[in-house]
């Protein structure tokens, strides 16, 4: 049921730190991989380590905030292995500065990334989708529910609004289009990381690491490769009846 094989995945933000072994998961399951990212150098690396293991990948530049730039992304890849069966959009942007500092702008910068960025791309990747297929959206557990600014002590802000606020809509449009293209056969579901902070953090910040930590009903942060099970999940045959979901991967931190 897992067997990925014939489909093609396109995987925005497929060269950050969980996009990578997300990356690489499908790739072992047989998938096509299409790693969609501003980071350019990074991709293609990504892209060369696949294919020495045997798996199919090609990189494609993407910049999620321009609508040109997506729709050209759907259209490389349906060029390059003549079909788009799931979108993997695991793309974000926050600002990080605090309530009382952050402008208008900022927040609307933010969400053209974070909200406008992700529909434009997932109608672009339904259009190409005509027998059906899988979206999966990234929200977040901030999507879900509110940060604790107890546990992020200065300097460090709390994590950012314009995020949690993006994140949140994430999950109300990934419902609204599991209900508008259920018909089609598209699946639109969404994955909900918990802490799962970048190698920077994690070496910057111990004392932050401990702390969300000790919120985690597991006692520890996400280790990289871990949301890379459930995206094969989500992209394969095992999940053809999950539709307007949200799974959230976080060590039951919402669970409380």
């Amino acid at each position: 049921m897992f067997d990925l094989t014939g489909k093609t995945v396109l995987v925005a933000g497929g060269a950050g730190y969980l996009g990578q072994p997300i990356c690489t998961g499908l790739a072992e399951q047989g998938a096509s991989v299409v790693v969609a990212d501003m980071a350019g150098e990074r991709a293609r690396q990504l892209v060369a380590q696949i294919r020495e293991k045997g798996g199919s990948a090609e990189a494609v530049a993407l910049d999620v905030a321009d609508q040109v730039s997506s729709e050209d992304t759907v259209k490389k890849t349906v060029d390059t292995y003549g079909r788009l069966d799931v979108l993997v959009n695991a793309t974000f942007a926050s600002i990080g500065k605090r309530v009382e500092d952050l402008t208008a702008e900022e927040f609307d910068r933010t969400n053209r990334i974070n909200l406008t960025g992700a529909f434009i791309l997932a109608r672009a990747a339904a259009d190409a989708m005509p027998s059906g297929g899988s979206i999966i959206f990234f929200s977040s557990m901030y999507g879900r529910v509110s940060p604790d600014p107890r546990i992020y002590h200065a300097p460090m802000n709390p994590n950012p609004i314009e995020y949690g606020v993006g994140k949140a809509g994430v999950i109300q449009m990934a419902k609204y289009l599991a209900v508008y293209w259920g018909p089609r056969g598209i699946r639109v579901n969404v994955v909900a990381p918990g802490p799962f902070p970048n190698p920077d953090v994690q070496a910057g910040h111990p004392d932050f690491i401990s702390r969300l930590a000790d919120r985690v009903p597991l006692g520890r942060i996400g280790r990289q490769n871990e949301m890379a099970g459930t995206i094969v999940f989500l992209a394969s045959d095992a999940s053809t009846y999950l539709n307007g979901a949200t799974i959230g991967v976080d060590g039951g931190w919402t669970a409380w």
